[in-house]
This record gives C-alpha cells, sequence and structure tokens, in this order.
C-alpha cells in the first residue's frame, strides 16, 4: 500500500539541508525520472482510477501497477505493486502487444532521503517544486513535524492533476510533463 502527500515549496535546498542535519541518509542523488503511462485505447483503466507505469531507469525499467485510491482525509493512499525489470524497451513491446497504448509522459527530477518509517522524495517538476513524503502514517507525521511542515499545504493529488491545473491557469494546452531542453541542464 502507497501512503504519501506532496508540499509545495520554494527551495528544494532548504530541505535537503534539513534532511542532512536530521541525519537522514541519502537513497538516491539528483536524478531525471521518466515516466510513461499506459491504458487500454479505450481509457478503462484510468476511467477506473488506476494506472500502469514504466519508469526508465538507465538500463532497467520500473513496471508499476497503481490501484484506485482508497478514500482518506490526510493522506493518498492507494494499492501499489512494482517490479524491476532488465529490459525496459522489451517491456513496453509487451504492452503494447496485448493491447495496450501509451498515453501521457512525465519526467522529474528526484533526490530521495530515508527518514525513521518514511523517505523524503525533493522532486522538480517543469512547474515548481514539491516535497513528497512516503511511508507509514506515523513515519509521515514524524518527517513532516522534524522539516516544519505546515499540514495546511499538504496535497494528495497527482502531479499529472497539479500539471493541468497549472496549465489552466496560465491558459496552455495540457500534454505530457516534460522539461524542455534547456531546463535539463539546471
Amino acid at each position: 500500500m502507497e501512503v504519501e502527500l506532496k508540499v509545495p515549496v520554494e527551495n528544494l535546498d532548504e530541505f535537503a539541508n534539513k534532511a542532512e542535519k536530521l541525519g537522514y541518509e541519502l537513497v538516491q542523488p539528483r536524478h531525471l525520472e521518466s515516466n510513461v503511462l499506459y491504458d487500454y485505447p479505450d481509457r478503462s483503466l484510468s476511467l477506473t482510477g488506476c494506472l500502469l507505469r514504466v519508469r526508465d531507469m538507465g538500463d532497467k525499467a520500473l513496471f508499476t501497477f497503481k490501484g484506485k485510491a482508497i478514500a482518506h482525509e490526510r493522506y493518498k493512499v492507494r494499492p501499489e505493486e512494482e517490479v524491476v525489470c532488465d529490459d525496459g524497451e522489451k517491456l513496453r513491446e509487451i504492452l503494447e502487444n496485448v493491447g495496450f497504448r501509451a498515453y501521457y509522459r512525465y519526467e522529474k527530477y528526484r533526490k530521495e532521503y530515508r527518514a525513521p518509517d518514511a523517505f523524503l522524495c525533493l522532486d522538480e517538476v517543469p512547474f515548481g517544486f514539491f516535497l513528497e513524503l512516503e511511508g507509514t502514517p506515523e513515519g509521515i507525521e514524524n518527517l513532516a513535524k522534524a522539516l516544519d511542515l505546515d499540514p495546511s499545504t499538504f496535497i494528495r493529488r497527482s502531479y499529472a492533476d497539479l500539471y493541468a491545473e497549472h496549465c489552466r491557469k496560465g491558459d496552455k494546452p495540457f500534454g505530457d510533463m516534460i522539461f524542455e531542453r534547456d531546463d535539463e541542464n539546471r
């Protein structure tokens, strides 16, 4: 079961410094995550609130199924199953051969720390900066307190939903959430 929340922030370095001062272990240095969501042509999987994702990880791929979200007043909670595959290209071919189609692509730069019973992810997306806290409810609460986060800023929505809102507010067309070429060199 995945339990998480997001928090919009102005500066990721501040939280990287806090994480290091608190002694959290750096699990993943800053890296690009390139993700593709798959569904049937009629989008029946996403219409039920589920998704299939392939995340490129260099020479491997992370294949993820996320089930329909479970109602919770504080966190985003949903079933999640993941497996690492040695051949991401072959995985994508299999998905397409059984009828799935790629329908949405998104990217983020992520730096990840391990805290007690939680993970702190520092995410850069094409429209801003976010913290993602994932773990047990108690671990997330303790992490949020240690980082002095305001609970009124907690978000349970996906990056795709947040990006769609960003596009509407900016009167921009909604599409894949990917970085411009010069953004990648930041």
